[in-house]
């Protein structure tokens, strides 16, 4: 079997190098293109942010921020009070930011690795100004159609961390002292580990773009658009920028602006992330947290967000949403199919973490 991976290793890697020749200039314009989201989006967006949870944890300061949140923290998400900050900041830092938060804890020893394991799985979040500024006011010109979008993917992970916490002990609560240390030294040791991580986010976008521009000169983008737009009732452009936003986040932008049949699509594709920030994810954990839960879970909360959204969409009194869409979009919108398809998904997560919890005993 290790042969076998192996050898498509090697094919893969052989067909990259000749197809970023044979298309060299399409990938050279892609590269440049997505230099520039790095630049303009992702750096000014994520880059201040890492640098400050870095030194919130390196200080010791998330211990502090945890406080207010200890019966939250122990008794609904089942977790120890100190790592509620982890949560929060991973909520609203970025999508990396968790995961490597949580890596750079365990490695340090603040976390053991069965927490952080656990805890993978919902501090994992676009972060609210990257889904104001990119689906609410850049596809909706809306910063509350973001906030709805936001509430329903925040939500979704909630909801993970309680049902994933089914069947934990509730944490003792901690007495112990912690030493903080807020000197220069550490928040300089957090500039360098934020450009570190900063420059690895922005390698593996770069390197996307250039897969997604091959994948599409082959067909296979529109071959994929052709299926989605069938299953799901796109239009081919909108199918076009669903399955580009599967592979890179950023690519959400290419939706229908001011189509609000799609705010739920939108929150379903901010949630899963993209397979370019799971991968990145898996980079910042390094086979040092196990991340056989997480994938799963992830497409978990991909769907609960797509209904949450739904929800809140009727809660906030949005009747109007459906107005514009085709017919045939809206009949298959209600369809029972995804109503039963997330039953059966959220049946395998308790049967998930039944099996987990057993093994345990």
């Amino acid at each position: 079997m290790k042969n076998i991976k192996n050898y498509i290793g090697v094919v893969l890697a052989v067909l990259y190098a000749f197809f970023l020749i044979a298309f060299v200039k399409d990938v050279c314009a892609a590269v440049l293109n997505s230099v520039k989201v790095c630049m303009e989006v992702m750096i000014p967006s994520l880059y201040a942010f890492m640098v400050i949870s870095g030194f919130i944890v390196s200080s010791n300061i998330y211990t502090v921020i945890s406080k207010p949140f200890g019966f939250v923290s122990r008794y609904i998400f089942r977790i120890p009070e100190e790592y509620f900050s982890i949560f929060l900041i991973g909520s609203i830092g970025g999508y990396p930011v968790g995961a490597r938060l949580l890596a750079d804890m365990a490695n340090e020893g603040k976390i053991s690795k069965s927490d952080a394991e656990h805890m993978l799985s919902y501090c994992y979040l676009a972060g609210p100004a990257f889904i104001c500024s990119i689906a609410g006011v850049k596809l909706f010109s809306s910063v509350r159609v973001g906030m709805i979008i936001f509430a329903a993917v925040i939500g979704a992970n909630i909801i993970i961390a309680v049902l994933t916490g089914l069947g934990r002990k509730v944490p003792p609560k901690s007495r112990k002292k912690v030493d903080l240390d807020v000197s220069f030294d550490c928040l300089i040791r957090s500039v360098y580990s934020g450009a570190k991580g900063m420059f690895s986010i922005c390698s593996v976008i770069v390197f996307f773009s250039s897969i997604i521009c091959i994948l599409d000169k082959l067909g296979a983008i529109n071959y994929a658009a052709e299926i989605i737009s069938e299953i799901l009732g796109l239009s081919f452009s909108d199918s076009i920028a669903t399955v580009k936003s599967i592979v890179e986040i950023s690519n959400i932008s290419g939706l229908t602006t001011n189509n609000y049949v799609l705010i739920p699509l939108a929150a379903a594709l901010l949630s899963f992330g993209g397979v370019c920030v799971l991968m990145q994810v898996s980079g910042f954990v390094d086979n040092k947290l196990s991340t056989k839960h997480f994938y799963f879970r992830r497409i978990i909360a991909t769907i609960i967000s797509y209904f949450l959204c739904k929800m809140l969409i009727v809660i906030f009194n949005a009747e109007a949403v459906y107005v514009i869409a085709p017919k045939g979009l809206a009949h298959r919108q209600n369809s029972l199919i995804p109503v039963l398809f997330l039953l059966i998904m959220t049946i395998l997560l308790l049967s998930n973490i039944f099996i987990e919890k057993k093994k345990e005993i």
